[in-house]
């Protein structure tokens, strides 16, 4: 068995979630600003991971006036279920 180390992910990726659909993982971690909020990266072996999604992409979904820049988005939850997945 091969050991992975850490960082997992290089670079600034605080409070990872992840979760496993069929033979993929995901993780979603916070950036701590409103845009993009929370970023998802996707990979196969737990090691290699590309960065897919910012899953907030509308004012709408991060209405966050009279907050902050570090007041944003942070610890995200991500889970998959019967082929849905949920991002709180």
């Amino acid at each position: 068995m091969n050991m992975i180390t850490n960082p997992v992910l290089r670079g600034f990726h605080p409070d990872p979630s992840i979760c496993r659909a069929g033979e993929d993982y995901y993780i979603a971690t916070s950036t701590f600003e409103w845009f993009p909020g929370v970023r998802i990266h996707h990979s196969r072996d737990l090691v290699h991971w590309k960065p897919i999604q910012s899953p907030l992409t509308r004012t709408s979904q991060l209405h966050m006036e009279g907050n902050i820049d570090s007041g944003g988005v942070w610890a995200p939850c991500l889970s998959y279920d019967n082929g849905v997945f949920y991002l709180i």
